[in-house]
C-alpha cells in the first residue's frame, strides 16, 4: 500500500489556463476546503520578456526550459517532417508563450457540441465566457494605415466587416484581433489565468512547483491520491473529494494511461495494471494547420511595428464560401515581429485551416513518466484536407494581391508565383498549437468524460482542459479552455 504523505480535499494537476481557474474558484467557494495545486514547471525565468506580448515568438525559441519539448512522429503527408509541438511547462501554462489572441469560437461550433454533449451548447457556455471576461482583460487591437488597407483588401475579396467576432452571430469577415493583454504603465502586458485568478493568494491553496505527476492512485476505481516526483524525492498525497486533471491535451491522456486508464491493449504493452479499459483515451487528437502567404514591402516604406503578439487584424473565411461554415481564421504578421526569421520588410497572411477531418493519437512509448508520449497528429491523412488547405492558402494569396494593399506590396515572396500549391503546403504547413479532443466529452458511453467532466468508469476524478473538447472549434483554444474551467469549477462546487 502506498504511504500517503498528506491529505487534501481537492488536488488540481496543472497550473495552466484551466487549472489556475479551477484551483482559485474552489478555494474561493469554501475557505474550509484544502486544495493542492501541482505544477510541473516553475516561475518564468525572464518575466520582462515573457510578459511582453510582442516577444512571444522569440520566447518560444529562446526559453526551451519552459516547454515540454514535444515533437510529432514523422508526418508522411508533410514530407515526413517532424513537427515541434510547443506546450508550456511553467506557471501559467501555454498562456505564457502563446499569441494571447482571444477567440471564443463560433456559435455553431458550440451548438454542435450541445448535440453530442448536452449542456454545452452556445446558450449554455455563453455565461461562462462572459464570466471569464469579467476577470480576464480582453482588448481589441488598434488599427493603423496598414491594417485599414488590409481590411479594404479583404472587402475587395468579398468579405464583410465584422466589428466583434466574439459577439456576432457569425465570425465571418474581417475584424480587429482581440487579445488577453492588460496595460501597465502605458505598456501592454500579457495575461495568464494564473496571474489574474491568482490561486496562490488563497490561504487554503498549497502550490507545489517543479513536480512531475507520475500517476493517479486508485482504490478500485476510486481516485484516492496522486504520486509525484519533486527533485529526487517521490511523494504520495491523498484526496478526500476529487482530483482534477488539467495537464493539457497531450499530458492529460499520458497521465491517465500511466495510471491505468486507457486502451487495455496499449497498457498491456508496458505491463500497466488496468483500472478502466477506456479505449478512446489519447484518441481523437485534433490540431489545426496554418499555411503562409508572404509579400515583400517596398524598401522606402517602413514595416509597421506592433506592441501585440501579432498584427491586430484577423480574417475569418470559409472553404465553402458560407458565413454559416467558417473554417478559416487568418492571422496577420509583419517581418518586424521579434524573432521572425523572414525578411523584416514583409507582411504575411497566415490562414489557420480549421475543422480538418484528420485525427491523430497520443500514446505511451514506455511506462516511464519521464518519457514524452508518442504524438501522431496524422496531418492531412483524410481526403479533402489538402484541398481545404489550398483554398485557405488561396484566400491569403488573393487578399495579399488586392489593389488596396499595393502601397505595401512589392512582390509575392511565398509561395513564389507559379509554385505548385500542394507541394508548397506539404513542405511548409505547420501546427497552430491548437491540440484538443484527446479525452473527449460526450453523452455516449465511448466518450472519455461525461458531460460533467467525470472520467467514465471512475469516481473522484475529472478532466478539465482542452483535451475534453468533443469537437474542434473555429478558434484558438485558450478562450474555450478557460470557459470549460469556469463552468467545470461550478459543476464541482454545485455537486451534491
Amino acid at each position: 500500500m502506498t504511504e500517503i504523505n498528506s491529505m487534501y480535499d481537492y488536488i488540481v494537476i496543472g497550473a495552466g489556463s484551466a487549472g489556475s481557474i479551477v484551483a482559485s474558484k474552489l478555494a474561493a467557494s469554501d475557505s474550509n476546503v484544502s486544495i493542492l495545486l501541482i505544477e510541473a514547471g516553475g516561475t518564468p525565468p525572464n518575466p520582462i520578456e515573457m510578459f511582453t506580448p510582442s516577444y512571444w515568438f522569440e520566447v518560444l525559441q529562446k526559453y526551451p526550459e519552459i516547454d515540454w519539448g514535444y515533437k510529432s512522429q514523422p508526418q508522411p503527408n508533410l514530407n515526413n517532417r517532424v513537427i515541434k509541438l510547443a506546450q508550456a511547462k511553467v506557471l501559467g501554462g501555454s498562456a505564457l508563450h502563446n499569441a494571447t489572441v482571444y477567440v471564443r469560437g463560433g456559435q455553431s461550433d458550440f451548438n454542435a457540441w450541445g448535440e453530442v454533449a448536452p449542456g454545452w451548447s452556445w446558450n449554455d457556455v455563453l455565461p461562462y465566457f462572459e464570466s471569464v471576461e469579467k476577470t480576464m482583460e480582453v482588448l481589441a487591437g488598434q488599427t493603423d494605415d496598414f491594417i485599414n488597407d488590409l481590411f479594404a483588401a479583404a472587402k475587395e475579396y468579398g468579405l464583410p466587416e465584422n466589428p466583434n467576432y466574439n459577439t456576432s452571430e457569425s465570425q465571418y469577415g474581417y475584424a480587429p484581433f482581440q487579445f488577453n493583454n492588460i496595460t501597465l504603465d502605458s505598456l501592454l502586458c500579457r495575461e495568464t489565468s494564473y496571474t489574474t485568478f491568482l490561486p496562490e493568494r488563497y490561504q487554503n491553496v498549497t502550490l507545489v512547483t517543479r513536480a512531475l505527476v507520475t500517476r493517479i492512485l486508485f482504490k478500485g476505481t476510486q481516485a484516492v491520491g496522486v504520486e509525484y516526483v519533486q527533485g529526487k524525492n517521490k511523494y504520495s498525497v491523498g484526496v478526500e473529494n476529487e482530483i482534477v486533471l488539467s495537464a493539457g491535451a497531450i499530458a492529460t491522456p499520458k497521465i491517465l494511461m500511466l495510471s491505468g486508464i486507457g486502451d487495455e491493449a496499449e497498457l498491456g504493452k508496458f505491463d500497466i495494471d488496468v483500472v478502466v479499459n477506456e479505449k478512446e483515451v489519447g484518441k481523437n487528437l485534433h490540431d489545426d494547420l496554418f499555411v503562409s502567404a508572404g509579400f515583400s514591402i517596398p524598401e522606402n516604406k517602413p514595416a509597421p511595428i506592433y506592441p501585440y503578439s501579432l498584427a491586430p487584424a484577423v480574417i475569418f473565411g470559409s472553404t465553402t464560401n458560407s458565413n454559416l461554415a467558417v473554417d478559416i481564421e487568418s492571422s496577420v504578421g509583419v517581418g518586424t515581429l521579434k524573432g521572425f526569421l523572414g525578411p523584416r520588410n514583409s507582411f504575411w497572411l497566415w490562414p489557420n485551416v480549421m475543422h480538418l477531418k484528420s485525427k491523430g493519437t497520443v500514446t505511451l512509448c514506455s511506462d516511464s513518466p519521464d518519457d514524452a508520449p508518442l504524438i501522431n497528429p496524422a496531418y492531412l491523412s483524410e481526403p479533402g484536407d489538402i484541398e481545404s488547405c489550398k483554398i485557405a492558402l488561396n484566400l491569403g494569396i488573393e487578399i495579399g494581391n488586392k489593389s488596396s494593399l499595393s502601397p505595401w506590396r512589392k512582390e509575392q515572396i511565398a509561395p513564389k508565383p507559379g509554385t505548385d500549391l500542394e507541394s508548397y503546403i506539404r513542405e511548409t504547413a505547420d501546427t497552430t498549437y491548437h491540440y484538443c479532443g484527446t479525452c473527449r466529452m460526450g453523452s455516449d458511453e465511448n466518450s472519455v468524460v461525461d458531460t460533467e467532466l467525470r472520467v467514465r468508469g471512475t469516481s473522484g476524478l475529472r478532466v478539465i482542459d482542452a483535451s475534453v473538447f468533443p469537437l474542434p472549434i473555429t478558434a484558438n483554444t485558450a478562450a474555450a479552455t478557460m470557459m470549460i474551467a469556469y463552468k467545470g469549477s461550478d459543476i464541482i462546487i454545485q455537486a451534491p
